[in-house]
C-alpha cells in the first residue's frame, strides 16, 4: 500500500527512526485538498475543491508500518486514514493518506 505524507512523515530519517524502516519516497501532488497550519499545531489536510497539497508517497508500506503510523498519528482520534487518489507526475495513484480531524488536531499544540 502506498501512503501519501505532507508533514513530519516527509521526513526519511524520522519515518526510519519511527519505523525501523526505510521507504522508497516519490513528490506528489493531492488534489482536492487543502494543507492547514496554525502557528504551534501540526500540518493537516481537508477536502477543499480546487486546492492540492503537495507532498510524497511512501511506496510499499506493510501492514506493521502502518499499524506504527496510525499509532503516531493517532488515527481515529487527531487523523483518519483515508483512501484517496494522489497524482505522480500527472499519473493518478491510489494510496492512503492521513486527514486531520480539524476539532482534535487543531488544538493540540507542539511540546
Amino acid at each position: 500500500m502506498d501512503l501519501f505524507v505532507y508533514g513530519t512523515l516527509m521526513d526519511p530519517v524520522f519515518v526510519q527512526q519511527l519505523t525501523g524502516k526505510a521507504f522508497v519516497t516519490e513528490p506528489a501532488r493531492l488534489p482536492d485538498f487543502r494543507r492547514i497550519q496554525t502557528p504551534g499545531s501540526y500540518p493537516y489536510i481537508l477536502p477543499h475543491d480546487g486546492d492540492s497539497v503537495d507532498g510524497m508517497l511512501l511506496r510499499d508500506v506493510d501492514e506493521s508500518t502502518l499499524q506504527a503510523l496510525d499509532r503516531y498519528e493517532d488515527e481515529g482520534n487527531l487523523y483518519f486514514r483515508t483512501k484517496v487518489v494522489a497524482l505522480v507526475d500527472g499519473v493518478p495513484r491510489h494510496c492512503d493518506v492521513y486527514v486531520g480531524n480539524a476539532s482534535a488536531v487543531g488544538q493540540l499544540e507542539i511540546a
